[in-house]
C-alpha cells in the first residue's frame, strides 16, 4: 500500500505543487486571482477550491467535472465537512485548519464510500491560497484515485473517512505547525482496500 508522505513525490502531485509555486507572488501564499487557467488546465477535472468560513466549514467554490461526478455534486456550495466520517471530525477541523493557521502544504489519503457500494481509496494534495492581502482562507487540491473495490450497499451517504484517513502537512516556506511531521490518523480498518 502506498505511504502518504511518499505521494510528495508523485509525478502529478509535483507537477501541481510547480503550478502553485508559479503562481505566487513574492514568497507570499498566492492570491485566488492567480490561480489560472494557463497554470492549472491539466489538473482542472481533479481539482477544487475550498473556501475557508468556519471550523467546520470548507465550503467547494470550485470543482472538476471529475471532482463532481464523485461526489454527486450538483454545483458548488457543497461543504466538505458534511462529506466526513462523524469520528474524523475533531480530528480534521484540528488539521485543515492547521493548513491555514501556518500555512502548509498537506497531503492527505482518505477512503471514500459511494451510496451504491464502491469503496474507492484516493489521495489529495492540498495548498493554501488567499482571497486578498489577509492570510490564507482557501484551499486549491488535486484529488487522485489510488485503487477501488465494491463493498456493498451502504447507508446511502457519500462519507469520506470511515475505513481511513491519514493527513500530514509539509513545509512551503513558512514552517509547519509543529516539529516534525504533523499528521492526523484514522485507521480502524488500514486494510480496508487490500491490494
Amino acid at each position: 500500500m502506498v505511504e502518504t508522505y511518499s505521494l510528495l513525490d508523485d509525478p502529478d502531485f509535483q507537477a501541481f505543487m510547480k503550478a502553485w509555486e508559479k503562481s505566487r507572488s513574492c514568497d507570499d501564499v498566492p492570491l485566488r486571482k492567480d490561480i489560472t487557467l494557463q497554470l492549472f488546465a491539466k489538473f482542472i477535472p481533479n481539482m477544487m477550491v475550498l473556501e475557508h468560513a468556519g471550523p467546520r466549514e470548507y465550503r467547494y467554490c470550485q470543482a472538476g467535472e471529475d471532482v463532481k461526478d464523485r461526489l454527486k455534486m450538483k454545483g458548488t456550495g457543497l461543504n466538505f465537512f458534511d462529506l466526513l466520517h462523524p469520528e474524523i471530525l475533531p480530528l480534521s477541523e484540528q488539521w485543515w485548519g492547521g493548513l491555514l493557521k501556518q500555512p502548509s502544504g498537506g497531503i492527505v489519503r482518505y477512503s471514500i464510500e459511494y451510496p451504491e457500494g464502491m469503496l474507492r481509496h484516493a489521495a489529495s494534495i492540498v495548498l493554501p491560497v488567499r482571497r486578498t492581502t489577509a492570510g490564507p482562507d482557501m484551499l486549491v487540491g488535486v484529488t487522485k484515485i489510488l485503487g477501488e473495490r465494491f463493498n456493498g450497499q451502504n447507508n446511502g451517504q457519500t462519507v469520506i473517512g470511515e475505513f481511513f484517513a491519514h493527513g500530514v502537512y509539509f513545509d512551503l516556506g513558512f514552517g509547519t505547525l509543529r516539529e516534525g511531521e504533523a499528521s492526523f490518523l484514522h485507521a480502524p480498518n488500514p486494510d480496508f482496500l487490500s491490494y
